[in-house]
This record gives structure tokens, sequence and C-alpha cells, in this order.
């Protein structure tokens, strides 16, 4: 017999297994969080915590008309034909909760934002929009927790930014006990969670599942104290995919792959999901990440991301070519590396940047204008005085970067790029170099030395994972539900299929799909909180 009991047990303390236990108590039910790490935030805290939620209440500020039907446009017109794992029922949740998770948040007195520099990722597309739909939360004094300022984990350094991390008006540097990004949204959820009588276990990760393959009633954790069975009307996976498990990705995943590469700070080993496709759940697109080019510095992975888009820097792949339009989003930029690496050396290829971009911009761990001696020994980033001394350190045929560099230049002495229309989209201008009139992302490389740093096809967490429904619930693979068994985010297969419509989709389905489980009409709960 269990020796513990309550009707909804959430694996998983980041953003979307915070708001189904919120959800769960204003409901009145009696809610139980387990976290396998010591701290709460999972992958959200470390992140930058950007929430794409369609017809929101605060685009009405900007302007910005909006409604669900347009948003479930855009989704079809992104995700072209419907799949077990993204299908038409999922497609309308999202669309149709999206604004109402945005208001409920305001009215829990969580201080969203508008990113107002950036747009969906095809704004173009029927249904699409060039602002108003990517929302961030406001910096977070971490002091308003008191006690329970210790429990939450912090951001990664990088995070602290600007482009969606923080606000773009307010000013830098921040105050010293400030949380901005994925920690500020957690924080605030965290908060309202205790607030409300939810119980939460740290360091207490869930070795496995009770019940069989007709219902999951429980789980076992494991306590500093012992193992403990916990009995539950309801059991929701937010627990993340399966980054961290070499041995999965390299199952599933293209190759090579490294759990190096991912940017998430949470040891996500797809234990559960292996649990769960024990009881004969179904999965989907296992093979499949949100990818995003890193780089490697000082033991772990950055993302590269607004620095691709900046004048002055190309990614070529071995041979010295370009291959894709660098300024690009980080889902697109990231698969980018994998489809050239079938018929030519691109996994690593090379970030190439002439001094003026590395003056200018942050790269890693590394302010503007700032490049360690030690990270040079060590080859994090190679400099050179010429770009043939460059490819001769870092083994890219000299001949075809020498070509691709000279090509390049006169591109940008015509503030263009026919080849791949670098700088053309909205998305290109959003990350380009707004201090220059003359071409926001395409520049000459011609100014000594040059630099270039590996890059490498990362992830920030699995895409695939167990196929649910528009209410949440782990389908079995001939389409019936496990009783019980619920999941959202990484541990279930996206609903976005092999595309990223837009910022903060994955965090954004994540909530919704928590929402959804606790708010399932099955259980006899209403949907109106």
């Amino acid at each position: 017999m269990a020796e513990h009991s309550f009707d909804l047990v959430v694996v998983g303390a980041g953003a979307s297994g915070l708001l189904a236990a919120i959800a769960a108590r204003r409901l009145g039910r009696n809610v139980l969080v387990v976290e396998a790490t010591p701290l709460a935030g999972g992958s959200t805290a470390g992140s930058d915590g950007k929430l794409w939620l369609p017809a929101n209440p605060l685009q009405a500020k900007l302007g910005v008309t909006d409604s669900s039907a347009e948003a479930l446009q855009y989704l079809d017109a992104v995700l072209g034909e419907t799949t077990e794992a993204s299908t038409a029922e999922r497609r309308a949740a999202y669309a149709n909760l999206s604004g109402k998770i945005a208001r409920w948040l305001v009215s829990s007195h969580v201080p969203l934002a508008v990113v107002k520099t950036l747009p969906d990722h095809h704004p173009d597309l029927p249904g699409g929009k060039a602002k108003g739909r990517v929302l961030a939360t406001q910096p977070l004094d971490r002091r308003t927790l008191g006690d329970n300022a210790q429990l939450l984990a912090p951001a990664q350094p990088e995070r602290k930014g600007p482009l969606g991390m923080i606000p773009s008006a307010l000013p830098l540097p921040l105050p010293r006990n400030t949380a901005t990004s994925g920690e500020a949204l957690v924080g605030n959820l965290l908060h309202r969670a205790l607030a409300n009588g939810v119980q939460l276990w740290l360091d207490a990760p869930v070795i496995g599942l009770l019940g069989d393959s007709d219902a999951v009633t429980g789980v076992r954790v494991r306590r500093t104290s012992g193992e403990v069975e916990v009995a539950a009307e309801q059991v929701l996976l937010a627990s993340g995919g399966y980054e961290h498990s070499q041995d999965l990705r390299e199952e599933y995943l293209p190759l090579p792959t490294s759990a190096d590469w991912s940017i998430t700070g949470v040891p996500n080993d797809g234990s559960l999901l292996t649990a769960a496709i024990g009881l004969g759940a179904a999965t989907a697109l296992l093979e499949e990440a949100w990818w995003t080019p890193v780089m490697l510095a000082e033991g772990r992975a950055y993302r590269l991301d607004s620095q691709r888009g900046k004048p002055h820097s190309l990614i070529v792949d071995t041979a010295g070519d370009r291959f894709f339009d660098e300024a690009t989003f980080a889902h697109a930029a990231g698969r980018a590396l994998y489809d050239r690496n079938r018929g030519v050396r691109a996994v690593p290829s090379y970030l190439i940047m002439d001094n003026r971009h590395r003056q200018a911009h942050q790269l890693g761990p590394w302010p503007a204008g700032k490049t360690p001696k030690q990270a040079i020994e060590a080859g994090e980033i190679v400099k050179a005085a010429t770009l043939n001394d460059l490819a001769q350190a870092v083994g890219i045929d000299r001949a075809g970067l020498l070509g691709t560099v000279v090509r390049f230049n006169g591109f940008a002495a015509k503030d263009g790029d026919p080849d791949f229309r670098r700088g053309a989209s909205t998305w290109d201008l959003a990350l380009g170099d707004h201090g220059n009139k003359k071409a926001t992302s395409v520049g000459k490389l011609e100014k000594q030395p040059f630099w270039a740093v590996p890059v490498y096809p990362g992830d920030s967490g699995t895409k695939g994972g167990l196929i649910i429904d528009a209410d949440s619930r782990v389908l079995r693979t001939d389409g019936t539900a496990i009783s019980g068994l619920y999941a959202c985010g990484g541990a279930a297969a996206s609903l976005f299929k092999s595309a990223s419509p837009a910022p903060g989709v994955a965090l954004g389905a994540a909530l919704v799909e928590a929402f959804a489980a606790v708010t399932d009409q099955r259980l006899g709960l209403r949907r109106e909180l």
C-alpha cells in the first residue's frame, strides 16, 4: 500500500509542472510536485523563458489584432498535414488555450511583457504576425520569495541579456538579486504554487510508475530517507526529454551527437519515457530535437543565436562553403548543419568573424572584445592574422574559404545576399545590427585579425516523446489512453513536427498541455478557473 496519496502528482518542477500544480490547487485538488534535482526550475530556469501565446491580452497596447482562429490558421500553414502527434485537435487546443493562459498568468500577477522585436518565424504565412505573440516575464526581485529563494535554480549568466531574455527597455546591468528570463517565470510560479498549498519534494527522482498498461496509479520516488510509493488519481509527466542520455541520443537522433551539445542545464535522461513505453505508450518524433547551433567553451555548450545574424561573420563547412542563411532562426540553423553533413563534413562547421564582429558582440562566455588567452590556447576559439592562416589552423579548405569570403564581401558591398537571402526576412532583420543603417545583417569580412569557433548542432531539448491527445492523456499504440497518465512539454511528442513556428513555442506548448491535463473534462473538473 502506498505511503502517500494525492489527487495529482506532477513530475518536474519547471514552469509547466508548477503551472499545472497551481491550476489543480485552485480546483481544490491535493497536489504534490516531485523534482529530481535539488532546486526547482527545470530546464525553464536556465532558458530565455520566452512564451508564444497568440491572442494574448498584451497585444492591444501595441495595436496588434489577433485571434485564436488566426493562430490556428498559422499553425496549419507552418505544419501542413496532420499526424498522429500533430492532430487537428492538439493544434486547436494550443490556439484556443494560449490566450486564456496568458490572461490567467496576468491575473495571477505573473508580470508578462511582449518582446516587441520578435516576430513569428514565418510572419508572411497566413495567420502569421510580425510582433505581439512572444511574451517574456518581467524581472523578479528574488528577495520577494523570502526563504523560498534558495529553492530556485539560477539562470545561466548569458540568459540575463537582451533579445527576449529581458524586456529591451530595461537598463543593464541589473541589480544583484534580480531574476530574469526563465528564472523569473519559474520564480513567480514557484512563489504562487507554495502559497497555494502545493507540496514540493526536491531531490526526489521518480524511479518508476505504479500500475500497469491499463492504468497508472502513482509513482515510486527515491528520497534521501529511502524509496516511497505515492498513489495518485492523475500523474502528469512534466519531466523533460532525453537530451542528456548519450545512449538514447545515439539510438534515436542523427549522428554524430553528444549530450555535451545540449544547452539544457538539467539531467533529463528519458527514464520515464522508457518506463511509459514499457506500459505500452506510443511515441513519435524521437529523431527530432529543438536544434540550435552551439559553441563549446569552459566545459559546456553556449547557444550561438544573435551572433550568427550580425555583420562581418559567416558560417562555412570544412570545404569552406556557406550553405544556409546564417541569420535564420535557431531550429532551422541547427537542422541545416545535419542536412549539410550528409554530403560534406559540416559537424562541426565554423563561425568565421573579422575583428569588428569580435569587438562588438558577446560570444559564449566572453564579453565583446575580450577573448581569454586560455580560450585560444585550448582551441575553443582560433585567432589568425589572415584568412589563409585561419583556414590552415582549423582545417578548412583554404581555397574554398578564400573564395567564399571574396564572394560574400561582394554581396556585402551591394547590401544583399543572392545566395541565401541573409538579411531579407523579417526574422533576419530582428537579429541584425540595428546600429548599422546600411546593412543590418550582411557585412564584409576584412578587418584583421580573423576569428573562428567550431559550431555544433546542439539542442535546447529533445522534441520526441509520448504521443498525447488534446487533453494531454498519454496514448497507447492503438490510440486509446492509458488511464491516469498525462504528459506535457519535453515528455510529450511535439505537435510541431520537424518545424518551429515561432520563438517560445516549446515552452508555450508545455504550459498549454499542462493546463489541458489538469482541466481534463473527464476528471469532472471545469476549465474556468
